[in-house]
């Protein structure tokens, strides 16, 4: 039975691991090279494949209370902002400030006295022994390694494949703006999509002061920079986004820090799990963000490893089916999250015209069977075989 674990990486994996690790009674051990928990200043939407599971875990109440449930979206036209189609949500569905969903995941694992190490580095580890090397020189064994550490993870590099993020071709303009910028459209308060040639924009409320998180994503052959986000400059926004709506455009020039980030993507691994060490979140399925499901699937990883390690005696057999559910349903997603760039930046009028008919025509049901995945059931499935 495992009884202590080692978490490498405090983000949204790392985090709903560790509470939910901690609720059924296994210590927990995460570790943190940062000095702090520290997220980007951008919005992340959770959908109910996901609040479902927050829910089970009690976790969904204090993050609802400090995010905002839009009830509803419209996909736009680029120039005249006209409406393509439109689709209402319920209560499962919410938007909120990363950095705010972070904090409070932190404050209900460290509630949970689980124990975080900032500014400590998970140096090397034996994923057959369970033993890790920490940057102060220490060494600790656990029962399992869980690896948190985002697409960059070297980790999943040395010890699972060889593969190397590769720069997608994408690159999204970040920011926040004040509701007060927003554009006066009806709808405008719930998460807005406009289709345009080669490029596509979200934007939706967070729930934290009146703040609009907005992502304007374009088409570019090129990524020059070392760094995966830089600051942006407006002028190079507008250039990339002329003959956009002017009342859009504003909006997004109105953004006090504006950031672009290169977008990408890094293939799964055949498996997620080597020894006693196991692939969750980005880590594992990094993906292009056009579903909003990279968030929600690092909730979905979190709870279904709890779900397997409770009162188990078997932890291969826990990591096997670990890794049959969530390689099966990550990789479903991670295809038709590119398939939906393709889809959003159609540019060939005639197309575009096709588009957005079949958008009208299956935009419901395309979002609901995201949305509607149910692991557990899944969980239980499995279970009872």
């Amino acid at each position: 039975m495992v009884s202590h674990v080692a978490i490498i990486g405090a983000g949204v994996s790392g985090l709903t691991a560790g509470y939910a690790l901690r609720k059924i009674g296994i210590k927990v051990d995460l570790y943190e090279k940062s000095k702090s928990v520290i997220e980007f200043g951008a919005g992340i939407t959770l959908s109910k494949n996901a609040t479902s599971l927050l829910e089970e875990l009690g976790l969904m109440n204090v993050i609802a209370e400090k995010g905002y449930r839009p009830m509803g979206s419209y996909i736009r036209d680029f120039k005249n902002a006209k409406i393509v189609s439109s689709m209402e949500f319920d209560e499962n569905f919410i938007t909120i400030d990363r950095r705010v969903l972070v904090e409070q995941l932190s404050n209900k694992f460290l509630e949970m006295e689980g124990n975080i190490y900032f500014g400590r580095d998970i140096q090397s580890l034996n994923s057959s022994t369970g033993q890790v090397k920490i940057s102060d020189h220490s060494y600790k064994t656990y029962d399992l390694i869980l690896v948190c550490d985002g697409i960059k993870s070297s980790f999943r590099k040395k010890y699972f494949d060889t593969s190397e993020p590769v720069f997608t071709n994408y690159v999204a303009w970040r920011g926040m703006v004040e509701t007060k910028n927003l554009p006066a459209h009806n709808g405008n308060e719930k998460v807005n999509v406009y289709y345009g040639p080669g490029s596509h924009c979200v934007h939706y409320p967070t729930g934290h002061k009146n703040l609009i998180n907005f992502v304007a994503i374009e088409y570019n052959d090129k990524w020059l920079e070392e760094s995966w986000r830089i600051e942006g400059e407006r002028e190079e926004l507008k250039k990339s986004f002329k003959g956009w709506n002017p009342k859009l455009l504003s909006m997004l020039m109105s953004s006090k820090e504006l950031y672009k980030w290169g977008i990408f993507d890094r293939p799964m691994p055949k498996t997620l799990y080597k020894g006693k060490c196991v692939l969750l979140g980005d880590a594992a399925h990094p993906m292009v963000p056009f579903l909003g499901q990279g968030g929600c699937l690092a909730i979905e990883d979190a709870y279904c490893l709890m779900s397997l390690l409770k009162d188990s005696e078997d932890l291969l057999a826990s990591l096997e089916t670990y890794n049959s559910i969530r390689n099966s349903r990550a990789n479903w997603i991670q295809k038709r999250s590119k398939i939906q760039g393709r889809f959003n930046h159609i540019s060939n009028p005639f197309m575009v015209a096709l588009r957005n008919s079949i958008t009208k025509l299956m935009m419901k049901r395309s979002v609901n069977k995201i949305h509607s995945y149910n692991l557990i059931y899944e969980l239980s499935r499995v279970n009872n075989t």
